[in-house]
This record gives structure tokens, C-alpha cells and sequence, in this order.
């Protein structure tokens, strides 16, 4: 009779025990690391200089989608700078010197003010590439256009893309 009590608790002292040894591993076996939430940029920035209406002009607003386009393609960082104030492009010069300090490795002009300002000074930052959104004044800085809000995107993205390969 006392044989068949200790198997009995032999048992039970097992099956507890595995119980436990079971418990505890469930308790600490590691949950999956969630994926990154930040995202790996490489060392590129590209700026868009803007009149006062920003994005929420048609061709920035194109022009900006395009960029966007190009830095989730490659990686690369974006950001713009709207001209506050006068619309001049003695104005606007003090601006896109600001993104020319900030170490943008390539600046998008928008605008009659802008795209001014960065063909007076682009001599200033000679690393820098350039673009602007239309017609070019200066053969010697490139200029995209299109027939349409994508066909502008589109050559924006393409230029962008393009310049963090160089």
C-alpha cells in the first residue's frame, strides 16, 4: 500500500514539477522583437525651397510628392523651407543660404523667388546639386517641368533619385 502511495506521489512531484519547468518558460521566453519604427536614412538630405504658399502650391505640392517618392526609393532625407515675407529675390536669398549652410546635398527650387535666389547663389555652394521647377534661367543649373502634377512628380523623383547617386 505504501508502494503504490509514493508511485502516486512520485508522479505527482513529476508532473508538477514539468508543470512548472513548462510555466516558467512560457513565462520568459522572449517575445519577437517588433520591427524598427525609425527609419535608416543614408547621408543625403535634399531641401525644396518654396514660395510663401509652401506645399499648397500646385507645382511644390507635385514637386514635393515627387520627392517624397525618391527618398522612400532611396533612402534619403527631405525636408523644405517656405520664403517668409517678401517675395523678392534678394529675399528669398537669405533662405536658400539657410539650406545651403544646413548641408542640403541637393536643393529644388519652386518659385520665382526661389528658384532666383539659387541661381544668384549657387556658386556659393559648389557641393551642392541643384534643381528647379520650371523654366531655368541659368543653362548651367538643370530644370524639370511637366505637362501635368505627375509627369512633374515624376521628373522630380527622377532627378532627386538620380542626384544620390553622384
Amino acid at each position: 500500500m505504501f508502494a503504490v502511495d509514493r508511485r502516486w506521489r512520485l508522479v505527482a512531484v513529476v508532473t508538477a514539477g514539468l508543470l512548472a519547468v513548462a510555466a516558467l518558460a512560457w513565462l520568459l521566453w522572449p517575445e519577437p522583437a517588433p520591427p524598427p519604427r525609425e527609419r535608416q536614412y543614408r547621408a543625403f538630405t535634399a531641401c525644396m525651397l518654396t514660395d510663401d504658399r509652401g506645399l499648397a502650391g500646385p507645382e511644390a505640392a507635385a514637386s514635393w510628392q515627387g520627392m517624397q517618392r525618391a527618398s522612400s526609393a532611396t533612402s534619403i532625407k527631405i525636408q523644405h523651407l517656405a520664403v517668409v515675407g517678401k517675395q523678392t529675390p534678394e529675399n528669398a536669398e537669405g533662405f536658400f543660404n539657410t539650406l545651403g549652410v544646413q548641408r542640403c546635398r541637393m536643393v529644388v527650387a519652386v518659385g520665382a523667388a526661389p528658384v532666383a535666389a539659387l541661381v544668384a547663389g549657387h556658386k556659393r555652394f559648389p557641393d551642392v546639386q541643384y534643381l528647379v521647377v520650371g523654366v531655368s534661367p541659368d543653362p548651367a543649373v538643370p530644370a524639370v517641368s511637366g505637362e501635368s502634377a505627375e509627369d512633374l512628380a515624376a521628373g522630380v523623383e527622377r532627378q532627386v533619385a538620380s542626384a544620390t547617386d553622384r
